[in-house]
């Protein structure tokens, strides 16, 4: 199903074409929290103590790095 996109198709009785209409279904997307825009101090905390603890193991040269030309190449 396509972000709410539901085709559907009907046929009523062997001797009618089925019809068949679009509907809107936005009712997936309308179910989500609306906090989920909203900054948690918590999370933030742990992930600026996990991205320092990440720049800090990078500059002691701890981290195994790969170019970018070496990643477009993997992709393409």
């Amino acid at each position: 199903m396509r972000l709410g996109l539901i085709i559907k198709k009907q046929a009523k009785g062997s001797r009618r074409k089925a019809q068949g209409f679009f509907t809107l279904n936005l009712s997936p997307a309308s179910k989500l929290p609306a906090d989920l825009d909203t900054p948690n101090p918590e999370i933030n905390a742990i992930w600026r103590k996990e991205a320092q603890k990440r720049w800090q193991a990078y500059k002691a040269g701890e981290l195994k790095t790969v170019s970018y030309e070496a990643v477009m190449q993997k992709y393409q």
